[in-house]
């Protein structure tokens, strides 16, 4: 379970794993990843994040405990937006494994092991052996070229989401919405309105009338295309 200070480049203390605060959870979680193992062969390409994960959240990677902690790696909120993890999703426990994986590399470099002062211990993590984990940091790319259809589908969505920064689930939550009326430098109320679209459609080249229409998704499309080309 991670703590960190909110600049990364001071190594944190923390205190013991609060075991009875997630017990339940974790008796829960740990059959229920011990199933999905199973289906999934996952057990034959267990790495040493899959056994600290396994210790942390009982492997559940998309677990969000209600104490301040999230992923399977159990970031704290300023952990994982000190070490860069928003450009993924705004809490850890909304991104995948690969990209929490990739933050927790960059946690161990400048904490080492002791970010995770009892589970690396079971885990047997060391900055060797979790460093030479491959993770895969080309997943934004696969959505791309987008097809510029104008439809706001969800591989539009989730490039969307990718560009801001947000949750890449394919659904906009208030959050989402906010990151991308920050990005366009539109108010940031978590709603889109006129104000927003025509902000954006300023953004991406498309008429300013503040109606989004295929027009303006496909003018988006053709812009977000531009950028990970």
């Amino acid at each position: 379970m991670l703590f960190a200070p909110e600049f990364p480049a001071r190594p944190a203390r923390r205190r013991p794993l609060r075991r009875a605060l997630v017990g339940t959870t974790l008796l829960a979680t740990t059959a229920s990843a011990a199933l999905v193992g199973l289906a999934t062969g996952a057990g034959a390409s267990e790495t040493v994040w899959d056994r600290v994960a396994q210790c942390e959240s009982g492997g559940n990677w998309a677990i969000n405990s209600g104490n301040g902690y999230y992923g399977g790696l159990q970031f704290s909120y300023n952990t994982w937006k000190g070490f860069g993890g928003q450009r993924y999703a705004y809490t850890a426990n909304r991104a995948t494994k690969s990209q929490q994986i990739e933050i927790a590399q960059a946690v161990l470099k400048v904490q080492g092991p002791g970010a995770w002062p009892v589970c690396s211990v079971r885990a047997g993590l060391t900055v060797a052996n979790g460093l030479t984990v491959p993770v895969s940091r080309d997943e934004p790319r696969s959505l791309f070229p987008l097809a510029v259809d104008g439809q706001k589908g969800p591989g539009t969505r989730k490039a969307v989401e990718t560009w801001i920064g947000g949750s890449v689930n394919a659904y906009w939550s208030r959050d989402d919405v906010k990151k991308l009326q920050a990005k366009v430098g539109a108010q940031q109320d978590g709603s889109i309105g006129p104000k927003t679209t025509r902000a954006l459609q300023a953004k991406v080249g498309a008429q300013q009338d503040g109606s989004w229409g295929p027009k303006t998704t496909a003018a988006l499309q053709r812009y977000l295309n531009s950028l990970f080309d």
